[in-house]
């Protein structure tokens, strides 16, 4: 018994590992059987994508009609018309505006009444002015006086008068009662040291002036950087719709080849690994094409984003169509002519200039004030008198001439009749004798005005450094677009030769699908160096201030309305 069972351990074992690897084999082989299937129905998925490209955004829009076409100046144009900072500048320039009306309002003419009435009741203590009733004297005026301040631009200062009353008194030598008083005066005064040229006043008009151009200058600074880059946006958004192009003419190439393969393989000279192979470099041009997609809607969206703020409006709603190819078009302008052009026409030297234009009025001002004053002064008037007839106790004889008899519009036809005239000529003289605080403010000015002018001098190096560095990049980008435009000529060249050495049995399925993606890469990169090169352009026109001009555009005014662009 032991024997035998010892003789069929044998047995058992080697039929169990039989079992063991028959189980083996066909889980191996259900495995495979099942990655196969699953891997022909990814091949299966694609082979369905790669039969048709998908439209672009811009051409479902165009066949849609939901489209809008844009060119860059018009999309420039909307651009300023519709930027927040240029509708900031435009209050800017409104309020500078009414700064220069506020310094103009010290010229504005004054005119000023008086109206009043006033008693008063004192006691008798001379015989002169003792009353006719009781021990008191007892006297109303009744007051109505009018006068007129002017301050013309010479400095001068006119002031005129025309003074009027009424007045009852019960004093017993009182020829009138009521009585009509009437008094008229002009006077001015004309500075002829101190004020003479220039004083406060007009010092604050000329900096108020100087503010406006200054706003000027900042704003048209503004709408230059605003072009540069609402620009900018613009080739970029050319530029991810033409690389969507590359993207899809690589697609086709790799169908193409795809098609090709496959006849390959069914006349039997070529195998099915080729298939595969095209068919993943179609798909990879798919992923590659989706991601273009996605560059064109960000570009779209930053476009309208410099176009409108407003989300309900047009643009919004439909899809942007640039309608400027990235064509190359030199740009010549000589190095130094674009540095003096620069020197010439750059805001910021303009803004110094003005800088120390206002420096030159506060110290005019504040210089002026050294001198002596020395106003010339020159005054006439004339007084008239009116009121009722009065008997003489002494004579029994009318007290008053005839021609003063009456009310107050008597009064009034005296002051030109009755000859009653007083003037005044005469200087008003005031010697500064020290003025420390005065002192300090000059010096200070002249300090101010070194520094602006060593600022000055430190910008225009800046800005010959910028310029330079400007057309040097221009320069570099304008060789980069000639070699990439070389290198994608040669490249398509490669592609066609490799095509016909393969159709000749000389080349493999890989060379033809690497000299593709090198058309690809070449036609990539020279689009890069298109639009480097229009972004160099700008950058250089934007940096000689000529970007405005360069775009036909001209600023229509210079305070309200002036984002108005033609």
């Amino acid at each position: 018994m032991d024997n035998a069972g010892i003789n069929k351990r044998p047995e058992v074992s080697i039929a169990s590992a039989i079992i063991l690897l028959t189980a083996i084999f066909v889980l191996t082989a259900r495995t495979a059987a099942s990655q196969e299937k699953s891997t022909q129905e990814t091949i299966t998925t694609f082979t369905s994508m790669m039969s048709s490209i998908p439209l672009s955004s811009i051409e479902q829009a165009e066949k849609d009609g939901t489209s809008y076409h844009l060119s860059l100046k018009d999309m420039t144009k909307m651009a300023l018309q519709n930027n927040l900072d240029i509708a900031i500048s435009d209050t800017n320039e409104e309020m500078y505006q009414d700064k220069v009306l506020q310094a103009f309002g010290t010229y504005d003419p004054a005119l000023s009444f008086t109206l009043g009435a006033r008693s008063t009741t004192q006691p008798n203590t001379n015989l002169s002015t003792s009353s006719t009733q009781g021990t008191s004297n007892n006297s109303t005026i009744d007051t109505w006086n009018m006068q007129f301040n002017q301050n013309i631009p010479t400095g001068a200062a006119i002031v005129g008068s025309l003074n009027s009353n009424r007045s009852d008194t019960n004093q017993t030598f009182a020829l009138f009662s009521p009585q009509y008083n009437t008094s008229s005066s002009i006077q001015i005064t004309q500075p002829l040291l101190r004020n003479r040229s220039i004083d406060q006043s007009r010092g604050t008009i000329k900096i108020a002036n100087l503010d406006v151009k200054i706003n000027d200058s900042q704003f048209k600074q503004t709408v230059t950087g605003i072009i540069a880059t609402v620009q900018g946006v613009y080739w970029d958004l050319v530029n991810a719709v033409r690389d969507y192009e590359i993207k899809r003419e690589a697609i086709k190439l790799a169908q193409t080849t795809v098609k090709e393969n496959r006849e390959k393989v069914r006349v039997g000279t070529m195998s099915q690994i080729d298939i595969t192979t095209a068919e993943a470099a179609v798909a990879s041009r798919i992923v590659d094409l989706i991601t273009s997609q996605q560059n064109i809607n960000a570009a779209e969206n930053n476009l309208r984003s410099t176009i409108s703020n407003d989300r309900k409006s047009e643009i919004w709603q439909k899809v942007v169509v640039p309608t400027d190819t990235a064509d190359f078009v030199e740009y010549k302008v000589d190095r130094e002519i674009a540095i003096n052009t620069a020197l010439k026409l750059r805001p910021e030297l303009e803004q110094y200039d003005l800088q120390l234009q206002e420096n030159h009025v506060n110290y005019r001002v504040q210089n002026n004030l050294r001198k002596w004053q020395f106003d010339a002064v020159g005054s006439f008037g004339t007084v008239g008198v009116a009121g009722p007839q009065s008997i003489s106790a002494l004579t029994g004889q009318p007290s008053v001439p005839s021609s003063m008899v009456g009310g107050v519009g008597t009064a009034y036809q005296t002051l030109f009749t009755q000859g009653m005239k007083n003037w005044f000529v005469g200087f008003n003289v005031q010697i500064p004798l020290r003025n420390r605080a005065l002192d300090g403010q000059i010096g200070q000015l002249d300090v101010q005005k070194k520094q602006l002018l060593m600022n000055r001098k430190s910008q225009e190096q800046k800005i010959a450094v910028q310029i330079r560095n400007a057309y040097d990049d221009l320069k570099s980008n304008q060789q980069k677009v000639e070699a990439a435009k070389v290198a994608r000529q040669l490249t398509e060249v490669q592609l066609d030769a490799e095509q016909k050495r393969f159709k000749a049995g000389m080349s493999n399925n890989f060379l033809i699908l690497q000299r593709q993606t090198d058309l690809e890469t070449a036609q990539g990169a020279e689009l890069q160096a298109l639009v480097a090169y229009k972004k160099a352009i700008i950058t250089l026109q934007q940096d000689m201030y000529t970007l405005l001009e360069s775009n036909d555009f001209e600023m229509a005014g210079a305070s309200s309305g002036k984002t108005n662009l033609k």
